[in-house]
């Protein structure tokens, strides 16, 4: 095949899985998936090898490299025929990150043979368990978590299997909600293969494939010759994450511990230090702690190499079965994906940092930190417009991302392994029972240091709301994020409730749901994170102009950076957003 050829397959390959992620979130009912953007769609090729992406969530999309194969291998390939699409979001039967995010996975067939498989992955606001929204950390088992759906076959001839159907969106909240996903998901999957039908017709079903394994083959290429030009070595990273449930009184901190030996164009994690799986919902199943590892591998190395599944061979993993970080049933699993894998990446990143200090940033939040409000809308003029009644705000929180070597951190962000954006103030005004009184970017939340972290910002919500739940699942509520270099750590995270009486509850990072009503004032503070450098050989015009900002207070830059600072800056502690 000749170069322009397969140029055009493979940037075409691209070009579809992102048209499909805009035809998903287009008809989407959860506004995390539409306005939120937490969804992804992928290509893979008929061995079930990823072979294109959009720019997507990469926790879903590293983990469908094995959930993909998992889904297929469940049903069996030969078992499928034109116009399947398979369903599943089961983390044990088939290889899922957790159960919100839902998999559809569908046959491309030119002919009789399958020529690709096409996949969509959508964050469901709600899937059932034992809490509104799905999300609490504080279960017993997997199946507190939401209703388990193993790889079974959703639509057949393209026409959806109706029991099927019924059973899924009666185990949810919000079924009519959960319907529009359901559809707007198995939309995309449609027009992924009907896209790549039209290059078989113009180029051949063998073009196709050769252009598949071509582009596996030159990302894989690439991804070696980037790991040659880092420094053979032995490098070792650990660190503690809070426990869910207490022992004896205290919550524990479980380790987390990674030995990285890197040779010549192959590098090896060996996770085996950590420790054994918890209850609670911070387990890592083993695709979250692959994906994990994969997009640390990535961040280091070049990010112009084509990303595939071909990036990923010359990475090899170990992780103990039963261990926090290759978690075995029925362990709940919720937050691993969220709040854990971001705290492997960070510890990966520190580990790393002799290696590659220049591709590698201080600590981060390390969080979605999502907050969940769900309960009955007591607006009768918007139950009539909306014909909802149910109404339940997903909404992610955006906390500060590690200074950089050569930069300042980034400030209200969601960093590393998830994409998804917060809901603007105007859509939950207008959709939900709730005020936004405050969104804020939090001074002194990032640390000081020749370059400063980023900032975390703080979301306050009033309940209008009758009665409802919040639920909340953060990170770092006791680990604060490390600088680097004599970088200063960033604050941790922080969520409160100001009752109408006046009194104040504090919510712990991990937990259940607590009940809310009219007049609660609800405030979400992710952690900051940590500066690079010490904070003496900051630049004096960059001190200003934080304290100018209101990035930084006056009794900070004095005590911090030893700066002789007036009283000036933001006397509320906090910049506008």
């Amino acid at each position: 095949m000749d170069t322009i050829t397969y140029e055009i397959i493979r940037s075409s390959l691209y070009a579809i899985a992102r048209e499909m992620k805009i035809a998903m979130t287009r008809t989407a009912g959860s506004p995390i998936i539409h306005s939120g953007g937490d969804a992804s769609a992928a290509i893979f090729d008929d061995e079930m090898q990823l072979v294109a992406q959009g720019n997507d969530i990469p926790t879903m999309l590293g983990a469908a490299v094995i959930s993909t194969k998992a889904t297929v291998q469940a049903i069996g390939a030969d078992n499928l025929r034109p116009g399947d699409v398979i369903i599943s979001n089961d983390v044990y039967l088939g290889g899922g990150n957790h159960h919100p995010d839902v998999q559809f996975t569908r046959p491309v067939f030119a002919g009789d043979r399958i020529v690709a498989y096409v996949m969509t992955k959508g964050h469901w606001s709600d899937i059932g368990g034992q809490s509104p929204g799905s999300f609490a950390a504080e279960t017993w088992d997997i199946f507190g978590e939401g209703v388990r759906i193993p790889p079974v076959r959703l639509y057949r001839d393209d026409r959806v299997v109706e029991d099927v159907k019924t059973l899924i969106l009666q185990n949810t909240r919000d079924p009519e909600t959960r319907l529009l996903d359901m559809q707007a998901q198995y939309a995309g999957c449609f027009v992924g293969g009907q896209r790549i039908l039209t290059l078989v017709e113009r180029y051949g079903a063998d073009a196709l494939k050769s252009a598949m394994s071509r582009s596996l083959d030159h990302s894989e290429a690439l991804m070696r010759q980037a790991l040659e030009a880092m420094p053979d070595g032995v490098y070792l990273g650990e660190d503690e994450i809070d426990a869910v449930y207490e022992v004896d009184g205290e919550r524990p901190l479980i380790p987390i511990q990674v030995k990285i030996t890197k040779q010549g164009d192959t590098i090896e994690f060996d996770y085996s230090g950590s420790g054994a799986q918890v209850r609670g919902g911070i387990n890592c199943p083993l695709s979250v702690t692959y994906n994990s590892t994969w997009f640390t591998v990535k961040a280091i190395t070049d990010n112009m190499i084509p990303i595939n599944q071909g990036c990923y061979r010359p990475v090899k993993v170990i992780a103990p079965e039963g261990s926090v970080l290759n978690c075995s049933f029925p362990a709940s699993v919720v937050s691993g994906v969220t709040e854990t894998s971001p705290r492997v990446i960070d510890m990966l990143l520190k580990a790393l940092a002799p290696a590659v200090p220049q591709r590698v940033t201080a600590q981060s939040n390390c969080a979605a930190c999502a907050g969940i409000f769900a309960g009955s809308d007591p607006d009768e003029d918007r139950v009539a417009r909306t014909g909802r009644r149910f109404a339940s705000l997903f909404d992610v929180h955006a906390g500060g991302m590690g200074a950089r070597s050569d930069k300042d951190g980034v400030s209200a962000i969601r960093v590393y392994v998830g994409n998804a954006g917060a809901q603007s103030v105007e859509a939950i005004e207008q959709a939900y029972p709730l005020r936004i009184d405050e969104w804020s970017l939090v001074a002194d939340s990032g640390g000081a240091g020749r370059h400063r972290g980023g900032l975390a910002a703080r979301r306050v919500y009033r309940v209008d709301y009758d009665e409802a739940t919040f639920t909340v699942a953060g990170e770092r509520e006791r680990q604060v994020p490390d600088g680097l270099e004599g970088g200063l750590p960033g604050s941790c995270f922080k969520c409160e409730i100001e009752r109408s009486d006046g009194t104040v509850e504090t919510v712990p990072a991990r937990g259940s749901h607590v009940i809310v009503r009219k007049g609660d004032r609800v405030l979400v503070q992710p952690a900051g994170s940590g500066g690079f450098g010490k904070p003496e050989a900051r630049d004096q015009a960059a001190i200003a102009a934080d304290l100018a900002d209101g990035y930084v207070t006056a009794a900070a830059a004095r005590r911090d950076y030893r700066q002789a600072a007036p009283d000036s800056g933001s006397p509320t502690g906090k910049a506008a957003v």
